[in-house]
């Protein structure tokens, strides 16, 4: 449902889990611009265990 908004912009978009917070689900939510699909799957493939180690 968040990603709503940049799937009406053409924007791809990618949700990463971050742990939890008094016991609810924390992410982020990672935004390429148009056309930059497979160049925001590389990043956040690097970017997902920085992520999770953070929590």
């Amino acid at each position: 449902m968040l990603n709503l908004p940049w799937t009406h912009a053409g924007l791809p978009t990618v949700g990463l889990p971050a742990g939890a917070v008094d016991g609810l689900p924390v992410g982020i939510q990672v935004v390429a611009g148009f056309g930059r699909d497979e160049r925001l799957l590389r990043w956040t493939e690097d970017l997902a265990p920085v992520v999770r180690g953070a929590a």
